[in-house]
Order: structure tokens, then C-alpha cells, then sequence
């Protein structure tokens, strides 16, 4: 597999993906300070549904705000797409062998609070629209690296499960969004986070 870039907001440093033992059901990543962080399979399960939670609730946001018809029907889109997922989930966190766990480092969930509320700030104009846009741009480049980096430490077979079904439906989420924002006059790559950590998948 080759190495890939993006951004990803965990602890707001740079992260090494070190590889782990087949079916060990962790994934531990090294800071740029040289600290090592172990992510598992209850962090992974509890980063997902955090980010589908918030994600419904700004897409609802949108739906009921845009007067414009191509980001009202994305809205929709989302807001339909993820209530499944998060679904889904919560079904696999109740398994008693499964369960969720937050990690402090992955500040991930913050962030995209802070967008909603940024969001819940502004008036329903044309410049809501492209920063709703632009986030769901960010955002779902950042969950696309997130489940490549730290899917590894999915050990339930539904999760893995989960997983491969939730990739497409991320990618088809993000093509959508991109030509939402080509619609409204924006760079398809326009991200709302450019301080965002770079990460950088180690070789295997």
C-alpha cells in the first residue's frame, strides 16, 4: 500500500502510522514529539459515532437554512446516509465485546463542533452555503484518512463490516460535495482547516 497525505485533526501534531501485528486490534501512531499513542478498536467506534452525531445535526442545519437546492438536497442526502450509519453503530458498540471509548487525543469531535457552531453563527446566505461545503469537503477527506489509518484496529468482524461499507459511502459523500462547491463558483479542494495535521501512513 502506498504512503498517502491529508489532514487530520488528532492532538493537532503529525502522526506516524507504525504497523501492528495482524488482528492485534490496536493501531499506535507516533506524535512529532515522539510520544506513541495507542488507538483501539472502542477509540475507533467512538470517533465514528461522534462524527456521525455531529455531522447529522450540521447537515440538518443546512437542509433547514440554504435557499439553495443543490446544497438542500446534499443536506438531505447526508442527514438520511448517516442517521443509517450512526444506526448501524451504535448496534455494534452495544456487542459486549465491542463497546466505545473516547480518546483525549483525537480531537477530531472538537473540531467539528466548533464548525457547527461557526455555522449556527452565520446568517443563511450564499457565504453559509460554501462554508458548509467546505466543511463537509474537510470533513470527509479527514474521515476517509481516518478509517485508513486507524481502521486496523477493528477485531469485530461486523465492524470490519462496517467499515468497508462506510469507505463508499464517505467517497460518494465527498464527489457530491465537491461538485456541490464546483456548482457554487469554489475550488473542489478547498479545505475549511488549513492547519490541519498532515499524516503521513509509514510504508509497510
Amino acid at each position: 500500500m502506498r504512503a498517502g497525505r491529508g489532514a487530520l485533526l488528532v492532538s493537532g501534531a503529525v502522526l506516524l502510522c507504525l504497523p501492528m501485528a495482524k488482528g492485534s486490534g490496536q493501531v499506535k501512531v507516533t506524535t512529532s514529539k515522539g510520544e506513541v499513542m495507542t488507538y483501539t478498536q472502542k477509540n475507533l467506534v467512538d470517533h465514528l459515532i461522534v462524527g456521525d452525531s455531529i455531522e447529522i445535526e450540521m447537515a440538518k442545519l443546512a437542509a433547514m437554512r440554504t435557499q439553495n437546492t443543490a446544497v438542500k438536497d446534499f443536506a438531505n442526502m447526508l442527514v438520511t446516509d448517516h442517521q443509517g450509519h450512526l444506526e448501524a453503530l451504535r448496534k455494534v458498540a452495544s456487542e459486549h465485546d465491542v463497546g466505545r471509548e473516547a480518546l483525549s487525543s483525537d480531537t477530531s469531535g472538537a473540531a467539528t463542533i466548533r464548525a457547527l457552531t461557526n455555522l449556527q453563527s452565520m446568517a443563511a446566505d450564499s457565504g453559509f452555503d460554501r462554508e458548509f461545503v467546505r466543511q463537509q469537503i474537510e470533513h470527509h477527506k479527514q474521515e476517509l484518512i481516518a478509517i485508513k489509518m486507524f481502521g486496523g484496529a477493528a477485531k469485530d468482524d461486523d465492524l470490519k463490516d462496517d467499515l468497508k461499507r462506510a469507505t463508499p459511502l464517505l467517497e460518494r459523500h465527498l464527489a457530491r460535495a465537491r461538485a456541490v462547491a464546483a456548482q457554487l463558483g469554489m475550488p473542489a479542494d478547498t479545505t475549511a482547516s488549513p492547519a490541519a495535521a498532515t499524516v503521513t501512513p509509514k510504508k509497510p
